[in-house]
């Protein structure tokens, strides 16, 4: 998975697939040299003759296309399982923290604890660690929600790391969050109404080392 700091792309358009926009497009357009059906007349015999307009038929679309996808309901990326609890506060006690240390799970754990207070959380596991590059895969692992019960993942890496996100996903395959670091979500938490199984996805967007991660819950 290839992260950056504002959304993960995808690359679904193949070579084919491409060409036939390209050629819908050029069609459309009146490129390629399109010849006008026989017996129609143009626009300038029209007005010859007495100015009536002369509609053209058009080309139906190209067909074998994808449907287009449809959006996500407002809150937070369509998850059904979850929703955001915005808090200024608790963007504010992590936002100016440092993202990059030389021992990634010290950082994580102090970032955690400077929000403590005001999240009124509690680490739920032990600190995840990993080796990544940007270049590599994502790493994932999971960790169980409660219902009724709110979340938040503190993460850095070490000093040769520029850049990471983490994705949280519910059981479905939804997003439930996505951030850079150090925090994600980055202005509150998520809250869960039924329990459900999450999957954390840890992504190096610039860089090669080590990283930690934890998440916290009320």
């Amino acid at each position: 998975m290839k992260p950056s700091r504002v959304g993960w792309s995808s690359r679904i358009v193949s070579g084919g697939l491409a060409g036939v926009v390209a050629g819908a497009l050029t069609l459309a357009c009146g490129g390629g040299g399109a010849k006008a059906p026989a017996g129609a007349s143009s626009s300038a015999d029209a007005g010859a003759e007495g100015g009536a307009a002369v509609e053209l038929a058009t080309s139906p679309p190209p067909t074998g296309l994808p449907p287009m996808a449809s959006m996500p309901p407002p809150g937070v990326a369509g998850s059904k399982k979850a929703k955001l609890r915005s808090d200024a506060t608790l963007a504010a006690c992590s936002g100016a923290g440092r993202t990059r240390a030389k021992d990634p799970a010290e950082l994580v754990k102090k970032l955690g604890e400077a929000c403590a207070a005001t999240s009124k959380m509690k680490p739920l596991g032990a600190v995840l660690r990993g080796q990544q590059a940007d270049r590599e895969p994502h790493q994932a692992s999971t960790f169980r929600a409660e219902a009724n019960r709110c979340y938040r993942v503190y993460f850095g890496g070490d000093e040769a790391v520029a850049d990471m996100v983490v994705v949280l996903r519910d059981s479905a395959g939804d997003i439930v969050a996505e951030a850079p670091s150090p925090a994600a979500p980055d202005g509150g938490a998520v809250c869960f109404t039924a329990a459900d199984e999450v999957s954390l996805l840890v992504a190096v967007g610039s860089g090669k080392g080590a990283w930690a991660a934890q998440v916290w819950s009320d």
